[in-house]
């Protein structure tokens, strides 16, 4: 077979494969390797055939043609090379054999970022080269005096697939893939297999077009305005740059906001901060005018705290009930950096910015704040801090932290679905983890049912203005950070109550209101987020309020201080799925010594990402409790567990709940580790809490991907921090 024809066939093979390889849910994961793998020989193939452009690519002058068809074919190969590293890396079919172990998250985010893009560049690819099917195309007929209009029909042709590509590029959300704005496909199962296979044509025929209407205008073009040599250092430099700015970009972890975000919204000047939106709402209630500190007065009334159990992903610590609350006065803000450092000194905070919210703060830093603020404001302080116990008097007119009743009523304003905002929360509404909305675990695959479409992840707080208030004229009361309020943790009362302030012993915590790397789901009205008070949280800060009615009594909340105490013996027990979590498990076990226990099921899950994703998630809304294949002997022997696991759907994976309730953990501390995407530990420090309410938790390490080349020294701080050698 001669060469050219064989160029041909090849070239052919690969653009009939690229749509095929798009479709991975239609295909299923098995015959996507088998195919892919097939790609990847016929890339080779092509490279070979094709040896002398590569043997040439230092010789000669570089015109603006030649360059763009150079910087075009090395992003090309760049990005085959990371789709082939990347596809083998998650294998679970032809190339489970191999060695390879972690990385899963991080490589299926680089594969969905370099298929996309790969698509496009393929095509330009074809549309610079497309010239030659039009040459070959002419050899098969006769000059006749209707090539005009051959002529122009293949252009009307051309038009027309472009204009239908522009729409499929839109209606695929191409960009959201492109820029990774989503870390998963999406699929429309509404949409027939065809239409999708024909869009994907559509979307290579746009830029096929586009290559090649690019290139006959370049063709024209010598570039004599620029050194050849300056010319051919460009060509190679450009992608290199290129390259380098995209590995960067995903370094940060594509922090960046789109525009239309809250960023885009016009910055607030600092006089306006806390008095412009409130004054006119507190001009419409009664005020006590001689505390001029911009709080909203919130009217009491009866309302049903807690969430009906028709409402999706509620908690068995929900019991709707009915409570009276007094009239009160609330921040309509959280507290900011700046306030916070101002009074204490200290700003322990995870992001910079002085109208970012603090956090980072323990319930017992948060009581110190108020009796701070109440001492600048010449009121009585509302708590007195004696050793392991903190008074709260009832009847001080000094700033305190919400109740978790008061708190919710705030919330809620007057509405009684999910969140403030009805039944759905758009992440250009609050500062969530918007690519997962609420509901989303149940519609992952078909989002045609869903009210709110994933949207922006910020990761990281905004400012304390940020957003629409509620009706109340509250900021922020979904997301951004969870807000402690003074209650104990403890299941509610079903009979009617007035002014509850929780239970009355217990050792954990509650904060409100989730945070801005929580699910939807875990942003709602009626979620309770729980944690040791002594301990800050890189997720958390605080809203304050002061009273509007007298009251009376002296409340006690006894602390569970962090005591410094040796580890004792150390039992290091992890879930694993792809890896990562087991490889951070044995770096710590090198620098500790410690014993492993690896928590594995009877029946494992799916090897295949997208199976795992919907039973995992089934699990998880199923509360469901794996039988474990194996137990730990002698659980007695241990102190302190090291408790590592990947973050899976913001929380811990069942089998990781199934191992807590199979033992007794009273007296011991439980050390989290955990493998995440971007999400650090969701809200999986409260599920471990609320699973293990006798044990201490130590400070948790929470581990991008599989840590990479700071792994050992971020293992080696946090077990000095935690006092485990």
């Amino acid at each position: 077979m001669k060469t050219a024809k064989l160029k041909r066939m090849v070239d052919v093979c690969l653009l009939v494969m690229l749509p095929v390889l798009m479709a991975e849910i239609l295909t299923g994961q098995e015959f996507h390797e088998w195919l892919g793998t097939a790609m990847a020989v016929v890339l080779l193939l092509h490279h070979l055939l094709n040896i002398n452009w590569l043997k040439n690519i230092g010789k000669g002058n570089y015109t603006p043609l030649r360059s763009l068809g150079t910087v075009m074919n090395l992003l090309l190969f760049a990005d085959m090379f990371v789709l082939i590293i990347s596809g083998i890396m998650m294998s679970g079919f032809v190339f489970e054999w191999l060695p390879v172990s972690g990385g899963m998250i991080l490589s299926r985010r680089l594969h969905l970022f370099a298929s996309h893009w790969g698509l496009i560049l393929m095509s330009l690819h074809t549309g610079i080269h497309w010239g030659m099917v039009i040459r070959l195309g002419t050899k098969f007929r006769k000059k006749s005096e209707s090539e005009d209009g051959l002529t122009w029909l293949a252009r009307g042709l051309a038009a027309a697939i472009s204009i239908f590509g522009i729409y499929a590029f839109i209606q695929q959300d191409m960009p959201d893939y492109l820029f990774l704005k989503t870390a998963f496909v999406f699929w429309d199962e509404t949409k027939p297999a065809a239409m999708f296979f024909l869009e994907t044509l559509f979307i290579m025929g746009l830029f096929i077009t586009a290559g090649y209407y690019g290139q006959k205008q370049m063709k024209g073009l010598k570039g004599n305005g620029m050194k050849h040599k300056t010319a051919k250092y460009l060509t190679f430099l450009i992608p290199i740059l290129v390259c380098i700015g995209v590995i960067f970009w995903l370094m940060r972890g594509n922090r960046m906001s789109p525009a239309g975000s809250w960023e885009a919204m016009p910055p607030v000047e600092a006089e306006e901060t806390l008095s412009q939106s409130v004054n006119q709402k507190q001009e419409e209630k009664e005020s006590q005018t001689e505390i001029n500190d911009g709080f909203v007065l919130i009217s009491g009334g009866t309302f049903l705290m807690g969430s009906p159990e028709s409402e999706a992903w509620r908690g068995d610590d929900e019991q709707q009930h009915t409570v009276t609350v007094s009239d009160f006065y609330m921040s309509p803000y959280e507290v900011a950096q700046e306030d916070y450092e101002a009074l204490t000194g200290n700003n322990p905070s995870s992001f910079d910015g002085s109208k970012l919210p603090v956090d980072s703060i323990s319930w017992v830093d948060a009581i110190t704040y108020c009796n701070l603020m109440s001492e600048q404001a010449g009121l009585i302080p509302a708590y007195q801090i004696d050793g392991d116990e903190i008074f709260w008097n009832r009847s001080a007119d000094g700033y305190r932290l919400p109740t978790e009743a008061e708190w919710e009523y705030a919330c809620r304003a007057g509405t009684t679905t999910p969140f403030h905002t009805e039944d759905s929360i758009s992440s250009e509404k609050c500062n969530y983890w918007g690519n997962y909305p609420y509901m989303i675990e149940d519609n992952y695959f078909n989002q045609s049912s869903l009210e709110t479409r994933p949207g922006t992840s910020r990761y990281e707080t905004v400012p304390v203005d940020s957003f629409e208030p509620n009706s109340y004229g509250l900021y922020n009361m979904h997301g951004n950070v969870g807000e402690w309020v003074w209650d104990l943790y403890g299941a509610y009362g079903s009979s009617q109550q007035t002014n509850p302030a929780g239970a009355d012993t217990g050792n954990l915590h509650i904060s409100r209101g989730g945070g801005w790397n929580d699910f939807a789901k875990n942003v709602r009205s009626a979620y309770r987020a729980t944690a040791q008070g002594g301990r800050g949280a890189y997720n958390v800060g605080v809203r304050l309020v002061r009273g509007a009615v007298p009251d009376g009594g002296v409340l006690v909340s006894g602390q569970s201080m962090q005591k410094e105490t040796n580890a004792g013996r150390v039992l290091i027990a992890y879930f694993s799925w792809g890896g990562n979590t087991r490889g951070i498990a044995k770096e710590i076990a090198v620098q500790t010594g410690a014993d492993l226990f690896e928590i594995t099921c009877v029946e494992p899950y799916s090897k295949d990402y997208n199976t795992v994703l919907e039973e995992a998630q089934r699990d998880q809304n199923a509360q469901a409790r794996p039988k474990l294949a194996a137990q730990v002997e002698n659980m007695e022997q241990y102190d302190t567990i090291l408790l590592g696991y990947p973050n899976w759907w913001a929380s811990i994976p069942m089998p990781v709940a199934s191992f807590l309730e199979e033992y007794d953990f009273k007296g011991k501390t439980i050390i989290p580790f955990c493998s995440h995407g971007g999400g650090r530990f969701g809200q999986s420090l409260t599920v471990i809490a609320k699973l293990t309410p006798d044990a201490m938790i130590g400070e948790g390490l929470a581990v991008s991907y599989s840590g990479g080349s700071s792994l050992s020294s971020d293992v080696s701080t946090w077990l000095e921090e935690n006092k485990v050698k």
